[in-house]
């Protein structure tokens, strides 16, 4: 599942999850959840308060590995995403994914530094594209 989450005026906006494959019930109850946290969020819902209700569901296919991380159902790791991102801003976002592609250099062998450093610039050009825009 990939969940993209975006900010506008510092705050968290949107949430969208997309699986793997297109349509089936799987598919189409993620996007009616993320649906309805987009209309809450922008009605003023705290973020946590999406976290709190989504974690913590389960389906009978389960994600249970690694155990620190086990995936119960899909609104559950949509719940878990909002949890460690939903209250971040753009400079602790920008500082996250510095260090995943820090640790990706550091674990993968022959990784190309300058593809690493190229694509912080880019990150880091984003984010400054959105201050600019005020966003």
């Amino acid at each position: 599942m990939y969940v993209q989450m975006n900010w506008y005026r510092g705050k968290l906006f949107e949430v969208f999850a997309t699986l793997g494959h297109g349509g089936g019930c799987a598919s189409s109850q993620s996007e009616g959840i993320t649906r309805s946290v987009t209309l809450g969020l922008r009605c003023g819902v705290p973020y946590d308060d999406y976290a709190k209700q989504l974690q913590g569901i389960r389906c009978p296919s389960p994600m249970p590995f690694p155990k620190e991380r086990a995936i119960l159902s899909c609104p559950d790791a949509i719940g878990k995403v909002i949890k460690e991102f939903g209250g971040k801003s753009a400079e602790e976002l920008l500082a996250v994914l510095r260090g995943i592609f820090a640790d990706s250099t550091k674990d993968a062998q022959g990784e190309d530094d300058a593809d690493v450093a190229a694509a912080q610039a880019h990150i880091q050009e984003l984010a400054e594209e959105r201050e600019r825009q005020g966003l």
